[in-house]
């Protein structure tokens, strides 16, 4: 039961949200009154702002609505600005003294009272540990947790309102309230951000391009987060010193081996390993997130937004990119179909159709050094294929859309870090490079066979012209792995063994193709060709087994 203060303070807040629905709605209805340009996306923009608290973080998630929001409003969304004053040091000391139950000059050696960032959830103050480590520390807002909880109850008493008067052109706004709620649970415990920053800075010790600052556990809570102070400016701060002529600034980010295009291919290899390799990546690529350090290292902050993928949502979006930057329409709408959930009125004949007529628009004809030339951005692309997927009935699954509005944030940020990077070229190449690494994985491992007819298998479930992809794919594998192995010393046997050993499964799938070929096989699957495909699997087992034993008697010599 909800107390009279509390009531009160419902009353009063949504009070505040209808004084800004008015004003700012008003503003927009007079410009359009008047035939002038009603800046729909900034007054929005500034509305939530000025709403400040959840609504901040309730627009952030409005702008992942690509799928049914308009561009200009997503972009907007986007920008959202968390600005709000800094609270007292001495506010910030005394959460720090509750929670790790000591005062911050017996923690640090040194602690700054003036925050360097400060937002509606908390703010972050530089200190120095006793070993002279430097950190940031995060630490939350007094009180605002009552705040955040009022505002969901809020959103979701409109969400309620909009159902019941069957205001149509709302109901997307269901998912977003939803998406806050479990948010807010996860944001304001610090140890939920701690958790997904150690998760990410595990898997970038892998990768020398990226860096994940450590967290202090034993000075971390969920009011107070440790970790440590990355120093570097970040790609905001470039951008700011580009656009107002800031050449000293830019001269001294040059002389540090600053390369805007190396620093931007960077970032998109990052995330595409982290999402293809780990199934985790930082999902909020904005500039301020991102800081720039040394030999265009990607340094990154705040991991309020961190998305997961599973196996088989990686597997789709390897087979989305892949088909994007193959240019051809059927791959395009078979690896775009994959990721959508089909509603029973979806016009798929009408989506193939207009997926072929934008190909026209995206693509340059003919291919040049077999590799297609773009004519527009990742992004156009993408918003293209969700306009259609909309316009036909085709909901993108929720999954996928974090990942592919973190592909539009890169390419937004690329274009205006470094302008002549053709990021299309980038996410094939990734993208091709990682499945030749997992090629060779599963070649050069001892259940290397059957984890490939395993792959083989799976790929043949989509019928032949899945199985002649992943033929394809494995050929170019197949060249890369020769292409590796004959740099290799001739005293090393056993590579030379496993490499025979990979072209034996080449054969073996070409023999597949031989025996299962044709559209009969798909429509007419009978008992001898299922105990002639069953024998294939031993036979290739058994050959493997043979070539591995050789490989262990060469390695005894």
């Amino acid at each position: 039961m909800i107390e009279r203060g509390e009531a009160l303070a419902h009353v009063r807040r949504m009070a505040e949200v209808m004084s800004v629905l008015l004003s700012h709605g008003g503003r927009y209805l007079w410009r359009r009154m008047r035939g002038q340009d009603t800046k729909g996306p900034e007054l929005v923009r500034e509305g939530f702002e000025a709403l400040s608290g959840s609504f901040i973080k309730f627009g952030q998630i409005l702008s992942l609505q690509i799928d049914t929001l308009p561009k200009e409003y997503c972009d907007g969304l986007l920008a959202l600005l968390d600005r709000v004053p800094p609270f007292p040091r001495e506010q910030a000391e005394q959460v720090i003294l509750e929670d790790l139950k000591r005062p911050p000059s017996e923690l640090f050696e040194g602690f700054d009272g003036n925050p360097i960032a400060s937002a509606s959830i908390g703010q972050v103050h530089r200190a120095r540990l006793k070993d002279g480590t430097e950190v940031a520390v995060k630490v939350q807002r007094p009180g605002v947790r009552p705040v955040f909880d009022r505002d969901n109850r809020l959103l979701r008493f409109f969400i309620r309102v909009i159902f019941f008067f069957r205001i149509e052109s709302f109901y997307f706004m269901r998912d977003p309230v939803r998406e806050l709620s479990t948010w807010t649970k996860d944001e304001l415990d610090y140890r939920r951000e701690a958790s997904y920053c150690k998760m990410l800075g595990d898997n970038a010790v892998q990768t020398p391009t990226e860096r994940v600052p450590r967290v202090f556990w034993d000075l971390t809570t969920s009011r107070v987060l440790t970790m440590e102070f990355l120093d570097g400016p970040s790609v905001a701060t470039y951008l700011r010193m580009v656009e107002r002529g800031d050449e000293e600034g830019l001269a001294a980010l040059k002389d540090k081996g600053f390369q805007p295009d190396v620093f931007s291919s960077n970032v998109i290899s990052n995330f595409l390993s982290d999402a293809f390799r780990f199934g985790v990546f930082h999902a909020d690529l904005h500039p301020a997130n991102l800081l720039i350090l040394p030999n265009n290292v990607v340094g990154y902050v705040d991991f309020g937004i961190v998305a997961t993928l599973t196996q088989e949502a990686r597997r789709k979006q390897i087979e989305l990119t892949l088909a994007y930057s193959s240019g051809n329409p059927e791959a395009i709408y078979d690896g775009f179909l994959n990721i959508c959930i089909v509603s029973p009125s979806a016009d798929l004949a009408g989506m193939r159709r207009k997926i072929a007529e934008f190909t026209g628009q995206w693509y340059h004809e003919p291919a040049v050094a077999g590799r297609v030339r773009f004519r527009v951005t990742v992004t156009k692309t993408m918003m293209d294929l969700l306009s259609i997927c909309q316009n036909y009935g085709v909901l993108v699954d929720r999954e996928m859309i974090k990942y592919i509005r973190s592909t539009i944030l890169a390419d937004g940020m690329v274009s205006r870090l470094a302008p002549g990077v053709d990021l299309a070229h980038i996410l094939r190449d990734v993208v091709e490079k990682y499945l030749a690494e997992e090629a060779q994985k599963k070649i050069f491992s001892t259940a290397g066979g059957l984890a490939i007819l395993a792959d083989l298998t799976l790929w043949m479930q989509s019928g032949p012209s899945g199985l002649l992809h992943a033929l394809n794919l494995f050929e170019r594998r197949q060249f890369r792995i020769h292409a590796g192995v004959s740099e290799v010393s001739d005293k090393d046997s056993g590579l030379r063994t496993r490499t025979v050993a990979a072209s034996i499964v080449w054969m073996l799938t070409v023999l597949a193709v031989g025996l299962f070929g044709g559209v009969e096989f798909w429509t007419r699957l009978t008992f001898p060709t299922v105990v002639a495909g069953t024998f294939l699997a031993l036979w290739s087992v058994w050959v493997f087994r043979l070539l591995q034993r050789l490989t262990a008697k060469e390695g005894g010599n």
